[in-house]
């Protein structure tokens, strides 16, 4: 488990701030609106359909496979809230400029080392996982969003959240990387923080405007 102390040690408060900071804390704090919170959605959408292409497009390779877990996927049911939530204005979204970079990192990725997609399914997956037990009713109550608009926190296929977690954990802790390899894959968790810091943190000043 020595990789994942590493892991956790040197990106701690990257992962802190990503989940108390932007519009993420707005939403939190109940300060949001359900419009902003699609927008945010919109943009997250984005990001889990890169991820999640890199994986399938990359289910041959040996380190890659083991984390192509389709069980975890969102992007159809973060479409499902988005046609919920914004209806015809769905079409006439657009990615905010931080989303785009992020997308251009992990095709970036795909194209050289695929195995560091596995740093951005690890922060995004599991962060779900922990969220899923939480938002849907902050949402429900602060923001008077229905169920038709929270599929993006349905686990139907998982019955024991925190045994899954613990396997995930316990895979990445085994990878089979060199040295370099695993200080490559740390400096790239710290880098999909960053991206979720900036997506978070650029809605929100658009919506200060």
């Amino acid at each position: 488990m020595e990789f994942m102390i590493s892991i956790r040690e040197k990106t701690s408060l990257l992962h802190s701030a990503s989940e108390h900071s932007g519009y993420i804390k707005r939403i939190v704090d109940g300060n949001a609106s359900a419009e902003g919170y699609a927008e945010y959605l919109f943009n997250l959408n984005s990001m889990y359909r890169a991820i999640e292409d890199t994986l399938e497009n990359n289910i041959n390779n040996p380190v890659v496979k083991d984390f192509v877990t389709k069980e975890l996927y969102r992007s159809e049911l973060i479409l499902k809230d988005l046609e919920f939530l914004l209806g015809d204005k769905l079409p006439a979204m657009e990615l905010l400029a931080s989303t785009k970079a992020c997308i251009s990192r992990i095709l970036e990725i795909s194209e050289g080392k695929p195995e560091l997609i596995i740093a951005y399914a690890y922060t995004r997956f599991l962060a779900d996982l922990f969220g899923g037990r939480t938002f849907p009713a902050l949402l429900s109550k602060n923001y008077n969003i229905g169920p038709e608009g929270l599929n993006y926190y349905k686990y139907d296929n998982l019955e024991d959240i925190k045994g899954y977690v613990m396997s995930y954990h316990n895979k990445l802790a085994s990878l089979d990387l060199s040295d370099e390899m695993r200080t490559e894959f740390v400096n790239e968790v710290s880098n999909a923080y960053i991206y979720n810091l900036a997506i978070s943190n650029e809605l929100e000043a658009k919506l200060n405007l």
